[in-house]
């Protein structure tokens, strides 16, 4: 199967079916762009033990590798998919390693990924070499003689209508191809690209472009502008309000008459119950905000939040001992 194939046949990612079919979306059209761009639309095959043969002596099992240097072939590409909350990035690197023999690089292949990269993982078909730590990746030598898969994917925050991208990678890339999934009038630049399309797969529009030589440890800079955002006051407007509506629950409280036995301890309780789910609001948006929650687990929780919060200051409001509030909300006290 061709590196195409083995990325989009899943990912390593526990982070549901949506982002899956996404990914498995965005990968799928890769070999269609490298045809739309005259690339070629697969890897070649590590060489096995005869072709390595073929070249020269094989060295022993007990020899140490070679000191050697490894680049980033022609069939390196960046994959970039805009959402509503965030931007999904796909390193699909081609090590390659041109000598007969394994070899280690005198420097260790690792990059760290942009600033407030989300969720990083290696995708299915990336080398058994290659492991992400953190934010890094790294790729543990002796690199196979041939091509070694390295397939990387992560989010970015979606925080407005432009994104700016700047990767450097440990070895010189010979050339590369970027795919950007179009949405409005989305726009795709930087003064590395040599060619860029437009292109259509799946009923869905994106930019096929591609790049020549670039130095290792050189910057890689991508523009994309006219990305689809939604705007921050909703949520902003919807906390300032969940803090106000605390406050002044906080005053009422303070200036509603303390009743004695069961109604005294039934209104605390209602109290401290509605202080915990306005608590657990502000923490939900601002995880939200920053990323850490996805966005379907975010508006599921928010309207359990904001239910129990209803029944609660309902009990409050009439103060006649009405039934446990958590019970129609689903939301642990």
């Amino acid at each position: 199967m061709s590196a195409c194939g083995d990325a989009v046949t899943g990912s390593a990612t526990p982070h549901g079916d949506g982002r899956r079919n996404r990914r498995a979306r965005a990968l799928g059209l890769l070999c269609v762009a490298c045809v739309c761009l005259g690339a070629r639309a697969r890897l070649a095959a590590q060489p096995d033990a005869q072709q390595v043969a073929s070249g020269g002596a094989q060295p022993s099992a007990t020899a140490a590798p070679a000191t050697g240097q490894v680049t980033l072939g022609s069939q390196s590409r960046i994959v970039i998919e805009p959402g509503d909350e965030t931007i999904a990035v796909y390193y699909l690197l081609d090590v390659v390693n041109a000598r007969g023999e394994p070899v280690t690089p005198a420097r260790p292949f690792a990059f760290e990924l942009p600033a407030g990269a989300l969720n990083p993982s290696l995708l299915q078909g990336s080398s058994p070499l290659a492991a992400v730590s953190g934010a890094g990746l790294s790729v543990t030598g002796p690199f196979p003689p041939g091509r070694t898969p390295v397939n990387l994917g992560f989010e970015l925050p979606a925080d407005g209508a432009a994104l700016d991208l700047t990767q450097r990678f440990p070895a010189a890339l010979d050339q590369f191809a970027v795919i950007v999934k179009k949405a409005g009038d989305t726009r795709l630049s930087s003064p590395l690209l040599v060619k860029q399309q437009d292109m259509s797969a799946d009923g869905r529009l994106y930019i096929a472009a591609s790049g020549g030589f670039v130095a290792a440890d050189a910057p890689l800079s991508l523009s994309v502008t006219g990305l689809p955002h939604q705007s921050a006051a909703p949520r902003r407007i919807a906390l300032a309000l969940a803090i106000g509506i605390a406050l002044a629950g906080v005053w009422a409280a303070g200036r509603a008459p303390r009743e004695a036995g069961a109604a005294a301890a039934e209104h605390q309780r209602l109290v401290a119950r509605r202080e915990r789910l306005l608590n657990e609001l502000v923490r939900l948006e601002h995880d939200q905000r920053s990323g850490r929650v996805p966005a379907p687990r975010y508006g599921a929780r928010r309207e359990e939040l904001i239910g129990a919060l209803e029944l609660v200051y309902g009990a409050l409001d009439t103060d006649d001992g009405a039934p446990d509030p958590s019970a129609g909300a689903g939301v642990a006290a």
